[in-house]
């Protein structure tokens, strides 16, 4: 019986430990953007909270293909420098797969920084959610080779549908129109 105790006792340490890893977040900001049809645009994929030396890791995203087209990833290689990947780009299925970045620095990344830069473009009206997922393939890991937690935190953008004049170009197209209607008769 007393085996047994200890046996209990080491693996409710040992679970404890495991649990006791780090986390960290995986962020795109801005979180709401709002844009028009054909307008180019940034998001910016940052770690946050992390409390762990980062060695690196990888990510995938999701987003509606008939609103959005995803242009170009570029990772921030002067955090990221050892090795990287822009990851595979899929605008007709609306997916990014597996970015992934490395450090070997003597200061690994911990606290907030930054990961990636991703550039859109929006296609038609409507509203998509960009969503940040983990890469199976290539998971965050730490100083000690341990794997970290991590949580995401995805966006929305909402692409309007027509882009809505000016109140001044209203008026001066009113009154134009208002003038040729007079002199017309």
């Amino acid at each position: 019986m007393k085996t047994l105790s200890q046996f209990a006792g080491a693996a409710a340490l040992l679970l404890g430990a495991v649990s006791a890893q780090a986390a960290g977040s995986l962020v795109i900001t801005p979180v709401d953007s709002n844009v028009n049809p054909g307008d180019s645009f940034a998001l910016l994929v940052s770690g946050s909270g992390f409390s762990d030396k980062v060695v690196g890791g990888g990510f995938n995203l999701s987003f509606d293909a008939s609103v959005l087209s995803l242009t170009s990833v570029t990772v921030d290689t002067v955090v990221w420098e050892f090795v990287s990947s822009n990851g595979l780009i899929d605008n007709a299925a609306g997916t990014l797969s597996d970015v992934y970045f490395n450090s070997f620095k003597a200061q690994l990344p911990t606290g907030d920084f930054k990961v990636a830069t991703l550039q859109f473009s929006a296609k038609a009206g409507g509203s998509s959610a960009i969503t940040l997922s983990d890469s199976p393939n290539f998971p965050f890991a730490n100083d000690l080779a341990e794997v970290v937690s991590v949580s995401y935190q995805g966006a929305m953008v909402n692409v309007s549908a027509v882009p809505e004049p000016d109140s001044w170009a209203l008026l001066l197209g009113g009154l134009t129109a208002i003038g040729w209607l007079a002199r017309r008769r």
